[in-house]
């Protein structure tokens, strides 16, 4: 494959300067950092946990996952064959080859998504209908990752991958082994949050406290911004590579896919950064209403090294009836146990505050 097929293959035009390929390679490279630092946040706070649940497995599994993508893509370029007219690559045809075997590899880390967008599911499934759904399906989520590992291996002993252009040789086995998932994982994601929007939307409870109502809330957030999230980070990828694989021919002449190409490296390894402060921020939360007049960085702190954080209720101001949100030192409990965990007990708390009312004990 000459160099403008090469550069096709890439995502821009063979007229692209060597300057805009560096930007695309250090965006790449920045976002991935950052991707890693929020990851290993994620799995230090999860280690840090004392009480291990299902939400904290998954956490941990994409976390670690995408340490392993990020760093994928902070070396892709250099992995590249120094031939093919990339700007750092130093490369030949067996690490082009390992750069395709990671980049299979590296979508359990998208498949991970749809692993705990399933685990969402089914923890509303769970408490709607009593059963623990979650409990008999964990281990099954967990294994089914493995076939992003397995294709990858594959991949090696077939000679399925190219030696120039670091990806599949043919078009459909690409489309077969990477892209049909990715397609997949995208209509769950989407036919999840639908399901669960709705179900939580019909589901009233009697009774329900205010804040009750309010870690509901919080809760379904948290659901809804890891799948904004994803579609943030993939989409661009998942577009340029539709437009090359169907119209790789047209599409590249006039360099229109370099501003998607940008898009594209800031922000598909970013996603780990991002995971960070979505999964941090029901303890950030709590710090904050409990040291309402500390500096952000004091209470950041907090929310990452502390295991546990004071709980919200609600509570009467001393001089008014109006209600607001206190955070209390004492009888402290972990947020993501009482958000996302279907067999935490009442008596844990003054009041009830599972996910989705009422709780169930299993």
């Amino acid at each position: 494959m000459d160099d403008d097929q090469d550069s096709q293959m890439l995502g821009w035009s063979s007229d692209v300067s060597d300057e805009q390929v560096k930007v695309v390679d250090v965006l790449q490279i920045c976002s991935a950092s950052l991707s890693v630092l929020g990851s290993s946040a994620i799995i230090f706070k999860t280690l840090r946990d004392p009480i291990s649940t299902p939400y904290g497995r998954i956490m941990l599994g994409l976390s670690s996952c995408n340490i392993f993508g990020s760093l994928t893509w902070a070396i892709d370029q250099f992995l590249r064959p120094s031939e093919s007219g990339r700007v750092w690559a130093f490369g030949n045809s067996s690490t082009c080859q390992t750069a395709a075997f990671l980049t299979q590899f590296f979508l359990v880390a998208w498949w991970y998504n749809v692993i705990l967008s399933y685990y969402f599911l089914l923890t509303v499934l769970s408490q709607a209908r009593r059963k623990n759904y979650v409990g008999k399906c964990e281990v099954w989520l967990h294994l089914s990752a493995l076939y992003f590992p397995i294709t990858a291996i594959m991949g090696l002993h077939r000679g399925w991958y190219s030696d120039t252009y670091c990806w599949y040789k043919d078009l459909m086995i690409q489309w077969l082994i990477g892209g049909f998932p990715v397609i997949f994982i995208y209509f769950s994601l989407i036919l999840n949050t639908i399901v669960i929007y709705g179900v939580v939307r019909r589901r009233h409870v009697d009774g329900i406290t205010r804040v009750q109502k309010k870690l509901k809330k919080e809760a379904a957030t948290l659901m809804f911004l890891y799948v904004a999230i994803f579609f943030l980070t993939v989409s661009p990828s998942l577009v340029e590579e539709i437009l090359v694989s169907f119209f790789g021919n047209t599409i590249h002449d006039d360099g229109k896919l370099y501003p998607l190409t940008i898009l594209e490296a800031m922000l598909l390894p970013l996603q780990g950064f991002l995971n960070f402060f979505i999964y941090i921020k029901p303890m950030y939360t709590r710090f904050r209403a409990a040291n309402p007049d500390k500096p952000m960085h004091f209470v950041l702190y907090q929310a990452l090294i502390n295991p546990k954080a004071p709980k919200l209720y609600r509570s009467r101001a001393a001089n008014n009836n109006a209600d607001k949100d206190v955070g209390i030192e004492d009888n402290t409990v972990i947020p993501n146990q009482v958000l996302f965990n279907i067999t935490f007990e009442e008596n844990a708390v003054n009041t009830n505050l599972s996910l989705f009312n009422p709780v169930i004990n299993i």
